[in-house]
Parts: C-alpha cells; structure tokens; sequence
C-alpha cells in the first residue's frame, strides 16, 4: 500500500461515500473502489460495508485502519516538513498566493516584515479568489498559497503540504433588530426560509454554508452573491443574514449589525500549501514565523 492509498481510504471514511471520496480524489469511482479492495486483499480483512448503499458503513477492522492511517499520513506529512531545510534554495523570488484575507488577519504586513530579514530572496504575495489560488498554484505560476481548509480539496494530499496558521470560527451576521438577533446561538433550521447574502463559490465561505444546510437535508436560499464584506454587510434587512468567519469581518462590523455563533460551531483552518517536494529552508522559516505570531496574536 502507499501514502495515496490511505490518504483515499481516510477520505472513504470522512464522507461515507465511495463517488463522492472519487470526485474529492480526482479519480473515478472504479479505481478508487478497486483500490478499497486492494488495501482489504493487502490486509486480509474487510475495512468496509457497502451492503448500505444510500450510506457506507465502517466495519470494527475498519475504524482501527483508520486511525493508524490517520497517523501515518501525518507522519508522513511530518517527515516532508522536516526534510524541507536539507533542499537547496530553487527560487530567488517567491510569490505567494492568498485569498482576500491578508489585510484582516495581517498576513501582509507579517510577510513585508519577514521579507525585509531576508534580503537575498524577494517575497511577493498576490490576493485572488481561491479558486483561482489553487488554479495558479497547480500551474506553477505561485510557489505557495494561503488558503482555507475548505479550498484545497483539488490538491492531492500527498502532493502538497499543508500547514495550518491559524483556525476561524464561521459566524452569522445579522441586522441587531433581526428577529434572531436575540438568540445567543443559531440552528441552521432557524434560517430555511432566511435568505442569504454570501461571498461568492471558491471563497471558502459559500462550500461550508451549502455543507451545512446539506447536512439538515436543506438547501440554502442565496440571493445576493459579492467579493466585498462591507457590500454583503450593508445589504442586510430583518429577512436575510450572511455568513462570514470571525476575524475577516470583525474589521467591517458596525453598531447596525451583530454577530452569532452556529449551535455547533464550524472552525476552519487557514493554511499555508506548498508542493511538498520544493519546500526548503524559507518556506519553513516563513511557516514557523506567521505561525508564532499568529499565536501571539491570538493571545493578546
């Protein structure tokens, strides 16, 4: 078996769905079902339940796999950070794509300071959509990226490292005379017949709203769809609400509008990618510096 292989029985087992794990793969559904069977022939013993087929079933042997796969992809996702100093330097300049967050979460001005210590290299960070993020970095034309956890689902895992900066807690924002502005926390129930004005998809905030509402087997009714916070804001009438993560609108609130955490939370990780097989000694230091101080931030 190799690294490709449990990372797709990890995601069989998060989604309970052999067509859906597929199309996050980028593999259709028969190889990705002969690979299942590979790994249970490999081992000698069934992983799976497919006897349910609205819904996959994990067997005992199965859960156990899981979680030693889980720390072996982590191992492994370990050992190619570590390794990333010992590569020479390949590139004198390095740019480096983010979705529009770099002002709210100061990942700018944090880059222009690192920058600035290391003067035989020029960083340059360009904003775009994520989509568009994820199609410049697969191209080549960006050596990183900062994106969300939700928008690397076209990146093979065992291609690109993925590191984490910082977590994000999608909220509800609301007009303060908004009917459910007085609920301290918000079932996604509360909001069927609530129209919805949203950052547009590839934003990694649009996926998670039509995850969530799929999950209370709804669908979610947007109206309004715009790249700027301050227009989604603005907007806002006691029938409609948005959804936008903590720290990104925290910068454009204002006394007309509230905010309100969902009954069960929904954290999102913003990280930082990069092909596993070019990372070196800058790209770890720059890690390890917007970690820190995103921790110090945090803190403070």
């Amino acid at each position: 078996m190799t690294i490709n292989d449990l990372q797709a029985f990890v995601m069989v087992y998060d989604l309970r769905h052999i067509s859906n794990a597929a199309v996050e793969l980028h593999l259709s559904q028969s190889e990705l079902s002969k690979r299942m069977r590979a790994l249970e022939n490999e081992l000698n013993i069934k992983l799976l339940d497919t006897h349910n087929k609205r819904r996959l079933q994990i067997t005992p042997a199965g859960e156990t796999f899981y979680h030693h796969a889980h720390k072996m992809i982590t191992d492994y996702e370990t050992m190619m950070h570590d390794l990333a100093p010992n590569r020479p330097m390949t590139f004198a300049k390095l740019i480096i794509g983010a979705i529009p967050i770099s002002g709210q979460y100061n990942i700018a001005k944090k880059i222009a300071t690192f920058d600035t210590q290391h003067p035989d290299t020029e960083i340059k960070i360009i904003e775009d959509e994520g989509d568009q993020i994820v199609k410049r970095l697969l191209s080549g034309e960006l050596q990183a990226a900062i994106i969300r956890d939700t928008q690397t689902t076209q990146l093979q895992p065992t291609e690109f490292q993925k590191q984490p900066l910082l977590a994000d807690e999608l909220k509800i924002i609301l007009p303060r005379d908004h009917p459910l502005a007085a609920q301290p926390v918000i079932r996604i129930q509360d909001l069927a017949r609530q129209k919805i004005a949203t950052l547009p998809p590839g934003s990694g905030v649009y996926e998670p709203i039509n995850a969530l509402f799929a999950q209370q087997g709804m669908t979610p009714q947007f109206f309004f769809e715009s790249t700027h916070i301050e227009t989604l804001l603005g907007i806002l009438n006691q029938n409609n609400v948005t959804f936008l993560f903590k720290q990104s609108v925290l910068p454009f609130m204002t006394e007309h509008v509230v905010m309100r955490s969902l009954a069960i939370p929904f954290i999102s990780q913003l990280n930082f990618v990069y092909p596993q097989r070019t990372g070196n000694q800058l790209l770890t230091d720059l890690i390890d510096y917007l970690t820190v101080t995103a921790q110090e931030n945090q803190q403070v």
